[in-house]
C-alpha cells in the first residue's frame, strides 16, 4: 500500500529538516498544506527546504510556486477546485510536468472532478486525529462503494485520509484503497527536531504497516 504524509497545518520548529528526515527514512511525497501561509510565507517555507526535497513536494495552496520551485505537484481541495472556472482547470490541469490530486468527500464532490488526475484523497475514512468531531455521514459499505466508483469512473487512484494510523492501514489493504495520507498520526504532539526521534518512530510503524501483507 502507498503512503503519503501530508504537512500539519501549524508551524513547527525546523519542518523542513523534519521533512527531510522523513524522505532519508524511506518517505515518496510530501503534501504541503499551510492553509494560513501567505505566498511570501510559503516561499520563506521553500526557501529553506532542501533541493533534493522539494522535487517531491505537492502544494496545495500558492499553485504557481510549484512551476517556480521545480516541485512534485499540486494538489486542489474540493472547495477550492470548485471555485475554478473551466478556464483554470484546463490550465492547471494542462501543467504536464506536475502531478495533480484533489480531496473528495461525498458523491457530488466526486462529480465535478475530472478525469486525468493522477489521485484523489477520500476522506475522512476513519474520525480525524487531527481534528477532533470531524467525522463523515458516510458508513464503511457507503465509503468503499465510492472508492470503486471513484476508480471505474474518474480513471485515478483512491487514497484514505482521516484517522490513519498503523493498525488502520492493515485494514484498508482489505479495501478498495490503493494507499493512506497520514497527518496526525505523525505530527500529533510534534513541537519541532527536538521531537525527531518521536516522528521517525512513527514513520517506521506507518511504513511497516504499508508494507506488511494484508491480513484476510
Amino acid at each position: 500500500m502507498l503512503l503519503i504524509a501530508c504537512s500539519s497545518p501549524e508551524k513547527i520548529n525546523r519542518e523542513q529538516d523534519l521533512v527531510k528526515v522523513l524522505f532519508d527514512d524511506g518517505l515518496k511525497t510530501f503534501h504541503l498544506r499551510k492553509p494560513n501561509h501567505s505566498e511570501e510565507e510559503m516561499r520563506a517555507w521553500l526557501d529553506k527546504t532542501d533541493e533534493d526535497v522539494k522535487k517531491h513536494l505537492v502544494l496545495h495552496s500558492h499553485w504557481n510556486l510549484a512551476e517556480e520551485y521545480q516541485l512534485k505537484g499540486i494538489h486542489f481541495g474540493a472547495h477550492a477546485y470548485s471555485l475554478l472556472s473551466v478556464e483554470e482547470k484546463n490550465y492547471w490541469l494542462g501543467k504536464k510536468k506536475l502531478t495533480h490530486s484533489s480531496s473528495v468527500h461525498n458523491q457530488a464532490e466526486v462529480d465535478q472532478l475530472e478525469i486525468g488526475f493522477d489521485y484523489a484523497w477520500l476522506s475522512p475514512v476513519f474520525e480525524s486525529l487531527s481534528k477532533p468531531d470531524y467525522r463523515s455521514d458516510l458508513n464503511v459499505t457507503q465509503f468503499d462503494a465510492l472508492s470503486r466508483y471513484i476508480k471505474t469512473h474518474k480513471k485515478t487512484t483512491v487514497y484514505a485520509l482521516g484517522g490513519i494510523t498503523a493498525e488502520r492501514i492493515a485494514e484498508l489493504k482489505n479495501r478498495p484503497f490503493d494507499g493512506a495520507v497520514v497527518l496526525g498520526a505523525l505530527w500529533n504532539n510534534i513541537k519541532g527536531i527536538e521531537d525527531q526521534k518521536i516522528l521517525q518512530q512513527r514513520f517506521t510503524e506507518l511504513q511497516k504497516a504499508c508494507k506488511a501483507n494484508p491480513i484476510h
